[in-house]
């Protein structure tokens, strides 16, 4: 576990030593509150404005989840964030935005394939469709890791909504997958999520 004394600026890493007069960021207090509230907003956007959607509803399950845990989540994300580093605020925010561009580049591929007929289905093609079947779900991964590696690690709601985004992936993306690989004889090799692993 992480384990800060801001009183006297030292941190303890897996209980493996102490850095003293460590440096805090200014803005990492409320910096996972601003990547999580901009990366819901962006995908509400998108979800708006980029998605075509076609005759598939969303489960009242998931309406009611979602509804339910994100309020929750953007609530309680400072309430136990760790002090970091600045270069750590920077690694955190780099990532993010790295992934959330990929994310949105991936989901402009997707909606232009159903550009004319939103039942229409194609093989994408490009950016991180090139290694994996669905690289909007690697992105979002990698979007929740900055967002926990930007409170300090210290955040268990940040962790357990990593876990849910990683037990999401990994349940939603073999069946894509196989769907692609059944419906296009031509389908590339590619990986489900993690290029050149799973």
């Amino acid at each position: 576990a992480v384990v800060s004394t801001q009183s006297t600026g030292t941190l303890t890493i897996f209980g493996v030593g102490k850095f003293e007069k460590f440096q805090y960021s200014a803005v990492q207090p409320w910096l996972p509150s601003l990547l999580l509230h901009v990366q819901l907003t962006r995908r509400l956007l998108e979800s708006l404005l980029i998605v075509r959607h076609d005759k598939s509803k969303m489960h009242v399950a998931h309406l009611l989840f979602a509804l339910c845990y994100y309020p929750v989540v953007s609530l309680s994300i400072n309430i136990s964030s760790v002090p970091i580093s600045t270069s750590v605020c920077v690694l955190s925010v780099v990532l993010f935005s790295w992934a959330s561009l990929h994310q949105y580049r991936c989901h402009v591929i997707l909606a232009e394939l159903r550009a004319e007929d939103p039942n229409a289905y194609g093989i994408p093609q490009g950016d991180w469709f090139e290694y994996v079947s669905s690289p909007h779900y690697l992105a979002e991964i990698l979007i929740y890791i900055s967002i926990f590696i930007s409170s300090g690690g210290g955040y268990l709601l940040g962790a357990n909504c990593l876990y849910q985004i990683l037990n999401f992936s990994l349940i939603c993306t073999p069946p894509t997958h196989y769907w692609y690989l059944k419906k296009f004889d031509n389908y590339p090799r590619r990986k489900i999520l993690i290029p050149f692993i799973y």
